[in-house]
């Protein structure tokens, strides 16, 4: 929680974006070392489900997030990253829809579709950035009650 206190802390002195709030020096060190332990945690969470696909996603999007904090957004590198993050989050959530043929699933999956083409078409993208993993939250969240 206090990550996100310190997120949100940085949201006014921002150009619109969470890429541009933890660039700010305090913040990123903060997030860097949590996400690092909450990148642990989740490989051996992921590990211990034996489900190959899902943990391959989520390899990739702890690499993706690795990499758009480190980087700033100015450079090309950063983008490469986002990229990444956004493809993992799309084949976790397919891999899942497909596994558990779940409505709930399948209307969270449309619904970061949407929110996806979304962030295309705005020019301050940090509410959407929000919604979108707010809405992957809630899915993987989700996941877990439906799940055998």
């Amino acid at each position: 929680m206090y990550v996100i206190y310190k997120v949100y802390t940085y949201y006014s002195i921002t150009d619109g974006s969470i890429s541009s709030i933890i660039k700010n020096e305090e913040c990123n060190q903060i997030v860097f070392v949590n996400m690092l332990f909450m990148g642990i945690i989740t490989i051996f969470y992921e590990l211990f489900r034996c489900d190959i696909c899902s943990f391959i996603s989520i390899f990739f999007l702890l690499i993706g997030i690795y990499g758009f904090i480190i980087y700033e957004h100015t450079y090309t590198i950063h983008f490469v990253y986002c990229f990444i993050v956004f493809i993992s989050i799309l084949a976790f959530m397919y891999n899942h829809c497909y596994k558990n043929n779940h409505i709930i699933l399948y209307l969270l999956l449309g619904l970061q579709q949407i929110l996806s083409l979304m962030i295309f078409l705005q020019s301050n993208i940090m509410n959407c950035e929000i919604y979108l993993l707010a809405n992957f939250a809630v899915f993987y969240m989700y996941l877990h009650f439906i799940e055998k």
